[in-house]
């Protein structure tokens, strides 16, 4: 009798429980358009230690100039160096795009990436609008648009 009611109180507590706890991280805003970049670059014949400093260098400008810029960062994959950006959304990317333009507060430093990396593939994930896609291809880099099935991003 003593194992029935423990097991019935137990049970009790247990399916009486939230399972989600009202302040656990799980009550944060999602970023429901955020926009990633994944780009495949090469050295231009720059070396291991030049490339790391102009990519500090670029990854604090941009990190500076850019609040809706999510996320910033160079890695080396083989021979590859990968970028990956993140964007809060379509407006956050076109800042950054209008940003590295003619003009634009990072004209000079996009430059300089360019003399120091080839783009060889940009991978973007996420729902752009058909606009921003013609903005893009206008730079001439391959470019594959990957359309979101499902996912989360935290703010």
């Amino acid at each position: 009798m003593k194992n029935k009611l423990l097991i019935t109180l137990t049970l009790s507590i247990f399916l009486s429980c939230d399972p989600v706890s009202k302040s656990s991280s799980f009550n944060n805003p999602f970023v429901e358009n955020e926009i990633i970049y994944v780009v495949t670059m090469q050295s231009n014949d720059k070396t291991s230690e030049e490339i790391a400093e102009f990519s500090r260098l670029y990854t604090a400008l941009v990190e500076y100039n850019e609040p809706e810029t999510y996320g910033w960062g160079f890695f080396q994959k083989g021979e590859s160096i990968m970028l990956i950006e993140r964007y809060k959304n379509e407006n956050a990317v076109i800042n950054h795009i209008n940003n590295i333009s003619p003009g634009g507060l990072l004209e000079k430093q996009f430059g300089q990436f360019i003399n120091h990396f080839e783009i060889v593939e940009i991978n973007i994930y996420g729902n752009i609008s058909d606009e921003l896609k013609t903005i893009i291809d206008g730079f001439n880099f391959p470019t594959s648009y990957n359309s979101t099935i499902a996912k989360y991003s935290r703010d």
